[in-house]
């Protein structure tokens, strides 16, 4: 049996394609192997063929046009067709699925099938992100009610939770000669020192995200081969700015001069992480000019008196506890404890953090896992705009949305760049959220593992992947 052992940090709550218990980034890595969608981003993040063989674009982003693959099957043996494709983009408009992605594709005239190889996208204006959305949480799916069915190259087959998640090889798979494997097993591991006992014992193969500090040692001891890359995977402390007191901005920039947050980058990550200052961080194209935030107290203190907090607050606070955010979290706390700042943490696990906790608890301060947004058309209209669906710190800014929805028509790449970094601006005054730190993605596979790598986004990108070990 050509078998894969894969550690993840958390598992997700639901595997129903397209659902809103669905759209996590637990989920997506199983998703995107089980049910493609018609393009993806490799780890370059180029725009490759999935069940779209090929496509067009014309009339400036309005009208897009996807060629599905020639034998191409879902695993309940039937074909995969436009009509099949056109049902599943057209289903996250109806209500009763509970999708967080009809949003995504707002304002879109007609998904149809105009031929039965061919899928048509049109829009009345231009979007240029679309192939982004394609690429992100939106799946393919031929049945999700008991288990989900798509086209890719492995299968759900086992999923015991709290044990395990187990997938096999799809042999009617559109891509000839692969998957390699036959079968992978996920475990899930949130707790740091588990990880690093099942790479000790040897009981995996690869591994989601290696703990940063022991990386290297790992490496020398040839226990884990590893490898990182610059991903878009961010966290925050999230403000809910619909209640005191972070009603008032000033109690907002109060935590922002307080919390060392290279300090918090040094403990827990090293060279893998570095702290960032606006929604993109330094060398995305998309990332503003803006002055870091600067560690003051004394001004701190001055903000938190003014806002008339000068005899302290407590601030009921959540968190996961997938590692090392609880311990991120305790330092955090710390900071804040120096201007008078009490944060009454409460973790959660992982399910069923997101979104039950997250959306649907009360709470004043948030420590926010920031998924990998592929554009900023999906980070800014999902997290800052006013009826955003992943918007649950009640921010809300006129100017801004409709900065954003500017920038989501604009064809020309510099202008819809200049808007982005424009809306982090503003996103930098009223400070929704502090950003706390960037985190590379850092993977690992044991030595005899062969073909895998880091994927900025955090996908498994498994249906290449060997081992020479393999009877």
């Amino acid at each position: 049996m050509k078998r894969l052992r894969l550690s993840s940090n958390h598992e997700m709550l639901c595997l129903d394609a397209n659902t809103r218990l669905a759209d996590s980034s637990s989920a997506t890595p199983v998703l995107k192997i089980v049910c493609p969608s018609l393009v993806r981003l490799d780890a370059d993040m180029k725009f490759q063929p999935a069940l779209a063989a090929s496509w067009t674009i014309e009339d400036d982003y309005r009208v897009f046009t996807f060629k599905l693959q020639e034998n191409a099957y879902f695993h309940s043996g039937r074909p995969v067709t436009a009509e099949a494709v056109a049902w599943n983009y057209n289903r996250l408009f109806d209500s009763r699925v509970g999708s967080l992605l009809a949003v995504d594709y707002a304002g879109v005239e007609s998904i149809r099938a105009i031929a039965k190889d061919t899928v048509e996208f049109r829009y009345p204006e231009p979007f240029p992100a679309l192939l982004y959305q394609l690429s992100g949480r939106t799946h393919i799916a031929d049945d999700s009610q008991t288990q989900p069915v798509g086209a890719g190259p492995f299968q759900v087959t086992d999923w015991v939770r709290g044990s395990h998640l187990t997938m096999k090889r799809f042999d009617k798979y559109y891509e000839p000669g692969l998957p390699l494997a036959d079968e992978i097993v996920v475990t899930w591991a949130p707790d740091s020192a588990y990880r690093l006992d099942l790479i000790e014992r040897g009981e995996v193969d690869i591994v989601e995200s290696v703990p940063a500090k022991a990386a290297d040692d790992l490496r020398k001891r040839g226990l884990l081969e590893s490898a990182s890359t610059a991903s878009p995977r961010k966290l925050s402390f999230a403000f809910n700015c619909g209640i005191p007191p972070f009603d008032d901005v000033r109690m907002r920039q109060a935590v922002a001069h307080a919390v060392d947050r290279e300090a918090v980058v040094e403990t827990f990550f090293g060279s893998y992480a570095h702290v960032f200052d606006a929604a993109y961080a330094a060398g995305s194209q998309w990332a503003p000019d803006l002055d870091p935030i600067s560690v003051d107290l004394e001004k701190a203190r001055s903000l938190v008196k003014e806002a008339g907090y000068a005899d302290g607050v407590t601030i009921r606070t959540v968190t996961t506890n997938v590692a090392p955010i609880p311990r991120v979290a305790q330092a955090v706390a710390a900071d804040l404890a120096q201007i008078g700042i009490t944060l009454d943490i409460r973790g959660y696990d992982d399910p069923p953090w997101w979104p039950l906790i997250y959306l649907d608890t009360d709470w004043q301060a948030a420590f926010q896992g920031m998924g990998p947004r592929a554009h900023p058309d999906i980070l800014f209209r999902r997290e800052f705009m006013t009826d955003g669906t992943f918007n649950p710190v009640n921010y809300s800014n006129p100017d801004l949305d409709a900065l954003i929805m500017r920038a989501r028509v604009a064809v020309d790449e510099a202008e819809q760049a200049r808007l982005y970094r424009e809306a982090q601006v503003i996103l930098r005054e009223d400070l929704p959220y502090l950003p706390l730190y960037a985190t590379d993605a850092l993977v690992g596979w044991r030595p005899v593992v062969e073909g895998f790598g880091p994927h900025p986004l955090g996908y498994w990108d498994v249906t290449g992947v060997s081992a020479s070990d393999w009877s």
